[in-house]
């Protein structure tokens, strides 16, 4: 009211935004809430209490994360489909019990994941489709969760996108369906069923890759795209087109357009059905966030034509967006809600101003030239507004592409007007497939070979990236303040380019430009290269596994192992664990690697480590000849120009001031035919009165061996050995090393029991303070030599000194 009785327009505009922002604050608020602990997360979290009290009372090992057995039933959210561990199931849960005879059953609505196990699971896939009811035996618990500085929170994530927990079954014939699903659903899933049958067979006898490829574009099927050719289209920044979205939804929009044309039948008619068609097809091919996005924006276009209902593309923009958050306050968090609108909101600015500009110039060279070169400038109009929508695209959101992906690339604005057209011809003659399948394979089997055609040129203009590397790298999230003062300067720029002064133009032309280069050399990095005097040891959250990165006084770095997770698991630790946190301190290279043995979970993760961080040296222990996975990593560091360093005990550096000691192992005797754990490198980092001592796997014979040769020290930090097995820390060698702090690196809810409580109880004995990874998430060690500063993701610290 105060607004509007001043009469001031931008003071009404700014109170009306004001009151939107806190409604949709709210809105979003309470949206959270119910997703981060719908009724099954209750349930789960009484389930887990009572299983762990009876298991406490029958003496039996209590899981130190919340985990539950139960049988849930619910609607199947989706299709099934395979993955590397079995088959996945996406359910929306509405009943929960913890016993077979269904006693004690609750109501507890919620969504989760559920891989399904066992050799009986495959055949199941075709009878689990969306709709229809099903119940099942569970192993629940929370996902799985990574708490490192610079790791982004996937709980969180899948929280936001309706799944609240994880579990699994451990065989196919557990699964029971219990009835159908409607009629719609169905027909649908027979329909998803044969599509993915007739790609199979039309594109998969050309490539199998391809055949995965078109069935993604097609019918939004991604089970079968393999981890490399996802990470190519990543990083030449095309991997949008493999994604059922705008694009997709545009290109079936304009055959629609066009077959109504030809037949002559543009009116009202046309249009509705147009829209009954885009909303089956966005039925078909299972829904998901970006497809009911760029439906709604179709459906709201042809509505629009329908009422012949000529508004501003901007305002149709406003409409859908409204609408989307309105259904879903939390879409507002979403980054592919974030880049969907964003790009589209670029493309609706630019080109049209881009296209007026163009249109005016060749008016100009027509009248100067003639119309002898009027089909070419056609040709170059159209270029320009390609390439005009893909450079505004890109200019828009690859700040947002920093935060969330933390990778730039700059190839897509080349490669788009190959990977667009490629998409096309892909999309098109993959859904030709379907149809032409029914009438005779020969024909089905030509367009076929085209969507082939399309989806191999698509991976192949990817590889362009490889001769111009510097178009795509990862950077760490850039700072708040930089991406506001990006913004703030760009949209200045664009807003006063027509009416404001030259010197007004260029100074927000160049602090946007300042602030672009802020977000993409991170200040941090210069910093963290000079090194700010101390010894920082942090012991990553990587699960079941080992990974710990040191940064030294100087500046240099060395990263002990990688962590990882076992060959059946596509989740690259390396990637989406080890790599953020090393981004995160400001580094993009390493000097050193450090591989303790060849197990999966100290090496699975280092192969993404060497291609992005091209460390200068790699030091192995003891030689395992026949170990393919380490003559893969020695290949890969060799590529990249690493040196490759067998360490024995006894080898000595001094980095930054800073003594490591290779204390195991000793030369071997024998060649080695498989990885064993008393083969692991032993490090100790000696810095003043401080030690810190990393051991591997090592048991306890290598532990009796190594005691004798580990002088004393006032602070001594110990990586405690193997995750805290019972194989290890014998009382023996901790009374050697005496360590002030034992940091344990171990999974929630391991199968290994790791650490184990009598292991626990030999630190505790010795005064140690233990910290957990599982626990506690990354543990940070810092030190000048004299004191140590010990502090973890979670909040706890501890400060000691000699």
């Amino acid at each position: 009211m105060f607004a509007w009785a001043l009469r001031r327009s931008w003071c009404l505009s700014a109170a009306v935004a004001l009151g939107f922002f806190i409604g949709g604050w709210m809105l979003s608020a309470v949206a959270w809430q119910r997703a981060w602990r719908p009724p099954l997360r209750v349930a789960f979290e009484d389930l887990a209490r009572t299983q762990r009290a009876e298991a406490a009372a029958e003496g039996r090992r209590v899981p130190e994360d919340d985990e539950a057995f139960a049988i849930v039933r619910g609607t199947l959210r989706s299709d099934a489909s395979p993955s590397a561990s079995g088959v996945s199931l996406s359910l929306d849960v509405d009943r929960l019990c913890c016993s077979a005879s269904l006693s004690g059953e609750r109501d507890a609505s919620g969504g989760i994941l559920v891989t399904v196990v066992g050799a009986l699971a495959a055949e199941g896939i075709d009878e689990w489709r969306a709709g229809r009811r099903v119940r099942l035996p569970v192993m629940l618990r929370r996902p799985s969760r990574y708490l490192d500085p610079g790791v982004p929170d996937h709980e969180r994530a899948l929280a936001r996108r309706g799944t609240a927990l994880v579990g699994t079954t451990k065989s196919g014939a557990l699964v029971e369906v219990l009835a159908r699903g409607s009629w719609i659903d169905e027909g649908l899933a027979s329909v998803r069923a044969f599509s993915r049958r007739a790609i199979g067979d039309a594109v998969g006898r050309w490539s199998p890759r391809s055949a995965a490829i078109v069935a993604a574009i097609v019918i939004g099927d991604r089970a079968g795209l393999d981890e490399d050719v996802q990470r190519r289209l990543q990083e030449a920044g095309t991997y949008h087109v493999i994604a059922i979205s705008g694009g997709n939804i545009a290109i079936l929009a304009g055959l629609l357009l066009g077959a109504f044309r030809t037949a002559g039948w543009l009116g009202r008619g046309a249009m509705v059905a147009a829209i009954a068609l885009l909303i089956v097809y966005a039925m078909l091919v299972g829904g998901g966030a970006s497809v009911d996005r760029a439906t709604l924006m179709a459906v709201v276009y042809f509505i629009g034509r329908a009422l012949d209902h000529r508004s501003p593309p901007l305002n149709s923009l406003a409409v859908v967006a409204a609408l989307l958050v309105a259904g879903d306050p939390l879409s507002v968090a979403d980054p592919a809600f974030i880049l969907t609108c964003g790009a589209t909101l670029a493309i609706l600015v630019v080109v049209p101003a881009v296209t007026k500009w163009n249109a005016e110039s060749a008016e100009h060279a027509a009248k100067s030239i003639g119309s002898a070169v009027s089909a070419l400038s056609a040709v170059k109009r159209v270029a320009l507004a390609m390439f005009a929508a893909s450079a505004a695209a890109e200019a828009m959101l690859f700040p947002v592409g920093a935060i969330v992906f933390s990778r730039v690339t700059f190839a897509g604005l080349g490669l788009n007007f190959i990977a667009i057209p490629l998409m096309g011809v892909a999309q098109i003659a993959g859904m030709a497939v379907v149809p032409l399948a029914t009438l005779w394979t020969p024909l089905a089997s030509i367009a076929g070979w085209v969507a082939h055609a399309g989806a191999a040129g698509l991976v192949r203009s990817a590889d362009l990236v490889r001769f111009a590397p510097a178009m795509t790298y990862r950077v760490a999230p850039p700072s708040p303040m930089a991406v506001a003062i990006y913004y703030a300067a760009a949209i200045a720029w664009w807003t006063v380019a027509r009416g404001a002064s030259r010197a007004t133009r260029w100074t927000a032309a160049v602090v946007a430009v300042a602030a672009a280069f802020w977000i993409l050399i991170d200040p941090r990095a210069v910093l963290a290269a000079r090194g700010d005097g101390r010894l920082h040891v942090t012991f990553l959250d990587v699960g079941q596994g080992d990974a710990a990165f040191v940064r030294f006084p100087g500046g240099s770095t060395l990263l002990v192992d990688a962590g990882g997770l076992s060959s059946s698991s596509t989740f690259d630790i390396g990637d989406r664990v080890v790599a953020p946190v090393i981004r995160d301190a400001g580094f993009a290279r390493l000097d050193e690697i450090v591989l303790t043995h060849g197990d999966p979970d100290h090496i699975g993760g280092a192969p993404a480590i060497l291609r992005e961080f091209r460390p200068k040296e790699v030091w192995e222990g003891v030689p395992v000849p026949r170990f393919e996975p380490l003559n893969a990593l020695r290949a890969a560091a060799e590529a990249g120009d690493a040196r490759w360093t067998t360490m024995y005990r006894g080898t000595r550096r001094v980095i930054d001031g800073v003594e490591v000691i290779a204390r195991h192992p000793a030369m071997e005797e024998w060649e080695r035919q498989k990885v064993r754990n008393d083969d692991s490198i032993v490090l100790e980092l000696r810095w003043g009165d401080v030690s810190v001592l990393l051991t591997g796997d090592i048991g306890r014979m290598v532990e009796r061996d190594i005691a004798p040769l580990i002088p004393p020290a006032r602070l001594r930090i110990l990586k405690v050995p193997h995750h805290g097995s019972l194989t290890s820390s014998s009382n023996e060698f901790l009374a050697a090393v005496r360590p002030q702090v034992a940091v344990v690196s171990a999974g929630r809810n391991n199968h290994f029991g790791h650490p184990a409580p009598e292991v626990l109880d030999r630190y505790r004995a010795i005064g140690s303070a233990i910290f957990r990874t599982d626990q506690d998430g990354a543990v940070t060690v810092d030190t000048d030599g004299k004191t140590i500063d010990v502090h973890t993701f979670q909040g706890r610290r501890l400060l000691l000194k000699g």
